[in-house]
């Protein structure tokens, strides 16, 4: 599988050739936001490394993402990760979110996540976020929270349930295939169907969602 990895850095650079030298993966490496789009052209889909610096702008990324958004799987990394900034860039598209020296098992995991059009997120992130939706949670009126709970596990079909059960577990797409004994794909026209339903764009926004409503709903 290819991975184009973007940094101006060349330390970062090198950092991402020790971490891939060992894998399956073939790698390109750009230094250059130009020769990069260049390349971005003529691709079907780019599963692509953003490594965002001290001194890139955020606003080519965001660029970036509206002009390809629909070949690109982009995971971003930076060396000063913050919440808002993961916040906003998941709003663009974006599908993952972490520090650049992220541990070697978790750069392949997030890599294998945003091929599949996924969304993985650093921890902290995941923390700020459910953090963040728990407040806005406690703040709604209880009319509106037993509303909300209703209107979420009611339009799920018994099976999408049963999937939606998995997510906030934490499994991906293949595991709960094997669970189910359906296959992948069958999991992610399921999960289509309930993206479509609750609104939501992608997993991460599917848990925070679930996570707001009453768990035993789903039993």
């Amino acid at each position: 599988m290819n991975i184009f990895v973007y940094s101006e850095n060349k330390e970062i650079t090198e950092h991402f050739v020790n971490e891939f030298s060992s894998t399956e993966y073939s790698v390109n490496y750009f230094s250059s936001l130009e020769s990069l789009v260049t390349t971005i052209e003529n691709e079907a889909i780019v599963n692509l490394i953003y490594h965002l610096g001290v001194y890139v702008d955020e606003s080519e990324l965001v660029s970036l993402q509206q002009r390809y958004k629909e070949k690109l799987n982009t995971l971003v990394l930076t060396n000063t990760p913050y919440p808002e900034q993961g916040v906003r860039l998941l709003g663009h598209n974006i599908r993952g979110y972490a520090n650049s020296y992220l541990e070697h098992d978790k750069l392949m995991t997030a890599v294998a996540v945003i091929q599949q059009g996924e969304v993985w997120a650093g921890s902290s992130l995941i923390h700020y976020m459910l953090t963040r939706a728990a407040a806005m949670f406690a703040e709604a009126p209880a009319e509106e929270e037993e509303y909300n709970n209703h209107l979420v596990f009611d339009m799920l079909t018994s099976r999408e349930q049963q999937i939606a059960q998995k997510i906030l577990l934490g499994l991906q797409n293949k595991v709960i295939a094997d669970k189910l004994s359906i296959t992948e794909r069958t999991v992610k026209a399921h999960l289509s169907t309930i993206y479509k339903k609750l609104s939501v764009r992608n997993r991460l926004e599917l848990t925070l969602k679930l996570q707001q409503a009453d768990r035993r709903s789903l039993s």
